[in-house]
């Protein structure tokens, strides 16, 4: 009867510690994906200004290579009318 009580006992300060072990491991994984998220916040805000940068530079390339073709279709137009003339 004594083994059966200090095997009860055991057994539950077993399953008490794996209890304790599963919160704090829940624990820790929560303050890490918290840390990490916190972390990763900053760095997509940056990427983000960076690439809508990128975006209004591109933006302003394509107005600029749409004028230089708007001035060749002139130009192209201009030669055709010499030359005809």
């Amino acid at each position: 009867m004594i083994f059966e009580l200090n095997y009860a006992d055991q057994e539950k300060y077993i399953l008490e510690g794996q209890r304790r072990y599963r919160e704090q491991m829940n624990s820790q994984y929560t303050a890490g994906y918290t840390d990490a998220e916190e972390k990763c916040k900053a760095e997509i805000a940056k990427k983000d200004a960076e690439i809508a940068e990128k975006e209004r530079l591109i933006a302003k390339i394509d107005a600029e290579i749409a004028e230089k073709e708007r001035l060749i279709a002139e130009k192209e137009a201009e030669i055709a009318g010499t030359q005809k003339g």
